[in-house]
């Protein structure tokens, strides 16, 4: 069941399993048009096998949160980094977060460890954006054709779904949004990495990963056999095997 917390003026659904306050607890982010439902079963499965508390949380205009800006700017990823993300974690007395973000949610991990808003003991990625390439834009596109099919599904899992797939499509089609690159901050990231993403993602190239493990040495990249960008969804036996075995090693 979901708990609401007032983070930045904003209504925040949280689900907690287990208790955050005590020890490495791990801290999803979800993806441009995710939210806490759409993770699935994922939290209870990494839950079970890592024996770690679990928090999980909508961002303000996702799932049942309250509503969000209209539009974002260019940098409302590191946005999001620097305020709700932190202010999130010191409500719920958070001192050692394991952030694992998909997507959208990867680059807000990603920049939050690399700028110190967060004291991250680890950082776990899905899908993770480093900056904009043409497959994105290309995915974007394709999925916005779709929209009323996409907003259908949405509606299960969103108060608000057309302003929220709205605001994610728009800023993808934003020149302006096109310079968001943030390579340039990812050699100050010093806690341990895992870099994930699906061989067939559909809104990324290779690039993602090799670019990852390119600015931080000691990261570790893996690709996922016949996936796509939902790695959790297509392969989530993999991906669970993954985040408790890497857990594993850099938490003892």
């Amino acid at each position: 069941m979901n708990e609401f917390f007032e983070v930045g003026g904003a209504q925040l659904a949280v689900r907690c399993i287990g208790d955050p306050s005590v020890g490495p607890t791990l801290v999803m982010l979800h993806e441009g048009l995710g939210c806490i439902t759409q993770w699935s079963d994922i939290p209870d499965r990494l839950h079970s096998s890592t024996g770690l508390p679990v928090v999980i949380y909508d961002r303000s205009g996702y799932g049942r949160s309250s509503s969000g800006p209209s539009s974002y700017s260019q940098n409302f990823m590191y946005g999001e980094a620097e305020h709700p993300l932190p202010d999130l974690l010191d409500l719920l007395a958070i001192k050692e977060p394991v952030l694992v973000g998909h997507s959208d949610g990867g680059t807000i991990a990603l920049i939050a460890a690399a700028l110190g808003h967060v004291p991250a003991t680890a950082v776990i990625t899905i899908a993770a954006h480093i900056f904009v390439e043409q497959a994105c834009i290309n995915g974007v596109r394709e999925i916005t054709r779709r929209r009323g099919q996409i907003l259908t599904g949405m509606a299960r899992h969103h108060n608000e779904p057309a302003t929220t797939f709205d605001r994610w499509s728009n800023v993808w089609h934003d020149a302006e949004f096109a310079k968001f690159d943030m390579r340039a901050d990812l050699p100050k990231i010093k806690c341990p990495l895992l870099v994930l993403q699906g061989d067939r993602d559909e809104y990324a190239t290779a690039e993602m990963i090799h670019g990852i493990t390119s600015k931080v040495p000691h990261a570790i990249g893996r690709f996922i056999a016949d996936c796509g960008h939902i790695a959790h969804r297509e392969q989530p036996e993999l991906v669970v095997a993954e985040l408790t075995n890497f857990l594993s090693d850099v938490l003892t």
